[in-house]
C-alpha cells in the first residue's frame, strides 16, 4: 500500500463497521502481520475472542497472550481502559445509578459493566474507587493511573515502532467532558467501541485488522507518516514461488550481491524467507563491497544466513572518486560461470550496468532489486528478456531484527570507544584527589571510590548531550 496522504486513503481497507464482526474473507491480509494490532487491542480492552480472530492462529495467540499476561502494567491498562470506555458508553445509566439518593444506587465496582475489571485491578493491588464521585472524576483518576504505567508496556512493541504515538493513544486530554462527548458521538468509529485518543475519528472499519492499517492510523493521528511497510507486509506468494522454482530448477546456484548499493537488511530479509531445501541448493553468497564506503554489516551477514556460506570480498579504490565494485562483481560472475560451473545466478542489485554480463554470460538469472533504486529502463529490459525480478525490500523484515541489532551494537561500541577513551577508574579518583590537594586514609579512599566512582552514570540532558553524572 502506498503511504497515506490522508485517512481517506484507508477506505479500501474498510472491513465492517459493526463492533463484533470481522469480514469472513481475510485472504487479502494473509501476508500482513497482526501482532502489534493484537497487542494494542489487548491494552484497549478488546474481548479475547476478538483478539483470537485478529491473529487467526491459536498457537500465535497463546504465545502473544503469554507475553501480555507477563506484564502486570499491560493487564492494569487493559482493565483501566475497559472501565474508561464503559463509563463513557453508559454515561447516563451510570450517572443515574451512582447517585446516593437514587433508589437503584450501586457503587461503581458492583455494576455489571465494571465488576470484573475492578476485581482484576484489586488482584494487582490497584484501587481506583472514589466515594461521592461522578463519572468525570473517575475518568481523571483512570487517566492518571494509565499515565503511570504506559511506559512499562514499551517492551510489547518492536524497537522500530515510535512508542510516542502509542503513548498518545492512551492519553485522554483535558477537559475529559469534551473528549467523553466526542467518544460517545463517534463510538462506532473506535475498534470494538474501546476508547483511545483519536483527534479526528473516522469510520474506517476495523483498524485492528492488520498492523499496517493500525499503524497508518496511529502515526497519522500523531501528525506523522508510517513508512516501514516492509516490516508488516510480506512478499506475495507469486514472488516466493517463482524464487523457489528458480532454485529447484538450478543445478549449481550462487547469489551475487552488489554490497555498495544494496541495503543489507532488506537482502537478509529475502534470505530469511528461504526454506531448508532451498538453502541446501545454494552454493554460496558472494558479496562485493567497497572497503571504505559500504556498510560493515556485510561482514556479519554470515552469522544470519543459516548454512549458506558467505564470501564477503572488500574492494579497494585506485582513484578516490571511482568505485571498482561493479567491475569486480562482473568478473566474479564470469569466473563462477566459466571456471566453477555455476549455471544459475541470483543477482542482488538495482544497477543496470550489470545487464552487460547477463547478456554475454548465458546462464540463468533471477534479479532482486530495490523499489527506489531501480529505474524503469532496467526493469523493462529484464521483462523483455524473460528474466524474473522482484523487490527485495518487499520481503518482511523480522519485527525483532537480530541482524540489525547485532550490527548496531557493534557500531555503537566502536563509536563509544572512539569518542570516549578508556579511563582507569582508580586513576580517575587519584587525579581528582590530587587536584583537590587532599590526602585521605585507605578507608576514606575506599569509601570515595565506592560512592562516587562506582556511582558514576551517563545522563542525557535537554539538549541531547551525554554527560557523566556524579552521585550526590
Amino acid at each position: 500500500m502506498d503511504t497515506l496522504n490522508s485517512l481517506q486513503d484507508l477506505e479500501g481497507l474498510v472491513v465492517n463497521e459493526e463492533e463484533s464482526t470481522i469480514l469472513p474473507d481475510r485472504s487479502q491480509y494473509r501476508k500482513h502481520s497482526k501482532t502489534i494490532a493484537a497487542a494494542v487491542g489487548y491494552l484497549l480492552g478488546v474481548r479475547e475472542d476478538f483478539l483470537k480472530l485478529i491473529l487467526e492462529d491459536e498457537t500465535l495467540y497463546a504465545q502473544q497472550r503469554e507475553r501480555w499476561l507477563a506484564n502486570p502494567s499491560a493487564a492494569a491498562i487493559r482493565s483501566l481502559n475497559n472501565i474508561r470506555s464503559n463509563l463513557m458508553l453508559h454515561f447516563k445509566e451510570v450517572t443515574r445509578d451512582m447517585r446516593v439518593t437514587s433508589a437503584n444506587y450501586r457503587p461503581l465496582y458492583k455494576m455489571e459493566y465494571f465488576e470484573e475489571d475492578f476485581k482484576a485491578l484489586e488482584r494487582l493491588e490497584i484501587r481506583i474507587y472514589i466515594s461521592n464521585a461522578d463519572v468525570n472524576d473517575y475518568l481523571r483518576r483512570i487517566n492518571a493511573e494509565i499515565g503511570k504505567r504506559i511506559d512499562a508496556v514499551r517492551g510489547l512493541f518492536p524497537d522500530w515502532v515510535d512508542f510516542r504515538h502509542i503513548r498518545l493513544m492512551f492519553n485522554m486530554p483535558q477537559p475529559v467532558e469534551e473528549e467523553s462527548k466526542k467518544f460517545q458521538t463517534h463510538q462506532n468509529c473506535y475498534p470494538y467501541k474501546r476508547y483511545f485518543y483519536w483527534i479526528y475519528p473516522e469510520e474506517l472499519g476495523n483498524i485492528l485488522i492488520t498492523d499496517n492499517k493500525l499503524l497508518q492510523v496511529v502515526y497519522y493521528n500523531a501528525g506523522d507518516v508510517f513508512l516501514d511497510e516492509n516490516r508488516v507486509i510480506d512478499a506475495s506468494d507469486h514472488v516466493k514461488n517463482t524464487i523457489s522454482e528458480f532454485i529447484q530448477r538450478g543445478e549449481k546456484i550462487q547469489i551475487f550481491v552488489d554490497g555498495e548499493n544494496v541495503d543489507p537488511y532488506s537482502f537478509a530479509a529475502a534470505i530469511y524467507d528461504l526454506k531448508e531445501h532451498e538453502i541446501e541448493k545454494i552454493d554460496k553468497i558472494v558479496v562485493y563491497y567497497d572497503d571504505v564506503y559500504s556498510s560493515r554489516a556485510w561482514l556479519m551477514l554470515k552469522h544470519f544466513t543459516f548454512d549458506i556460506d558467505v564470501e564477503a570480498i572488500p574492494v579497494s579504490r585506485i582513484k578516490e572518486e571511482k568505485s571498482l565494485v561493479d567491475h569486480k562483481l562482473v568478473a566474479g560472475i564470469s569466473k563462477a560461470f566459466y571456471r566453477d560451473g555455476v549455471t544459475s545466478f541470483i543477482l542482488a542489485s538495482s544497477d543496470s550496468d550489470f545487464w552487460a554480463v547477463m547478456e554475454d554470460v548465458e546462464a540463468n538469472y533471477l534479479v532482486m532489486v530495490e523499489r527506489e533504486k531501480c529505474g524503469t529502463d532496467f526493469k523493462e529490459v529484464l521483462r523483455k528478456n524473460n528474466i524474473f525480478y522482484c523487490y527485495m525490500d518487499k520481503f518482511q523484515i523480522p519485527q525483532e531484527d537480530r541482524f540489525f541489532k547485532t550490527v548496531f551494537r557493534k557500531e555503537l561500541e566502536s563509536v563509544i570507544e572512539r569518542t570516549y577513551p578508556v579511563c582507569r577508574a582508580k586513576a580517575l579518583l587519584d587525579e581528582a584527589l590530587s587536584q583537590s590537594y587532599a590526602e585521605v586514609s585507605e578507608g576514606v579512599y575506599e569509601s570515595l571510590y565506592n560512592r562516587y566512582i562506582k556511582g558514576l552514570h551517563l545522563t542525557l540532558d535537554k539538549d541531547g548531550a551525554l554527560r557523566v553524572t556524579i552521585p550526590e
